[in-house]
């Protein structure tokens, strides 16, 4: 699916907000482009027009310009001088190097955290189980990337360690579409779901080593299906992953 075959429908009225200013109509492009890219609206290997953006947001080419350099910045596209700007693919070696990562501080993250919990940290846990079971009942994955966020986010927070908690949103953006794209080539999205609750229910029974060694191999299985599937991918389609 290429941005040729797209209308981002997230800002599709830009024209009808009257009269503002380059920064807050640069904001606006980098979240519509950033939600098309986090809910594969926009897939990995798409190409980015900066004048098709701008005659699709009815605005100029500068803020657009301004989005994409702050998306790149972020490791969500990549700029070149040939073939412009291409929503990034990411290559299972590096997948492998992130979700390495992943395992020790995730893993560190729900050992803080499970001391932490509250009554109400597993209440929001459970509504965002719940809202992620609504989504895929809905095939709606955009929805079910937000919910395992939320999920994250709790553990993040909770853990109360505010380096760990930068680290981990730093390439939380670039964990999604992982996932997402785990998702569109082989449907785990019932089988991480349960992962997730089977962490939750060790963290709310006050075991963190189980918690943690769940985490763990959740963010395991999820690197080597990503290699399998983009693998499989890659041999159909002899098309090379961006490192």
């Amino acid at each position: 699916m290429t941005w040729s075959s797209q209308k981002i429908d997230t800002v599709s009225d830009m024209s009808s907000l009257g009269p503002l200013g380059p920064a807050v109509l640069a904001d606006r492009a980098y979240q519509a482009i950033k939600h098309a890219i986090l809910s594969l609206e926009l897939e990995p290997g798409s190409r980015l027009v900066e004048r098709r953006l701008a005659e699709q947001f009815h605005i100029s080419k500068s803020p657009v310009r301004d989005a994409l350099h702050r998306l790149a910045g972020e490791g969500l596209v990549i700029q070149t001088p040939y073939a412009g700007v291409v929503v990034r693919r990411f290559s299972p070696d590096f997948v492998d190097e992130l979700y390495e990562l992943r395992e020790v501080l995730e893993g560190m993250a729900v050992q803080l955290a499970v001391p932490r919990l509250t009554e109400a940290d597993a209440a929001e846990a459970e509504a965002s189980f719940q809202a992620a079971e609504a989504a895929m009942r809905a095939n709606d994955n955009a929805g079910r990337g937000e919910a395992a966020d939320r999920f994250h986010a709790i553990l993040y927070r909770t853990a109360g360690n505010r380096p760990l908690q930068t680290a981990l949103r730093g390439f939380s953006d670039q964990v999604r579409i992982i996932s997402a794209v785990n998702w569109q080539l082989r449907d785990t999205r019932w089988e991480s779901h349960r992962q997730h609750q089977a962490i939750m229910a060790a963290a709310v029974a006050g075991d963190a080593e189980t918690a943690s060694e769940r985490m763990r191999e959740h963010i395991r299985r999820g690197r080597i299906e990503y290699r399998t599937a983009t693998e499989a991918q890659a041999e159909d389609s002899l098309v090379p992953a961006e490192p």
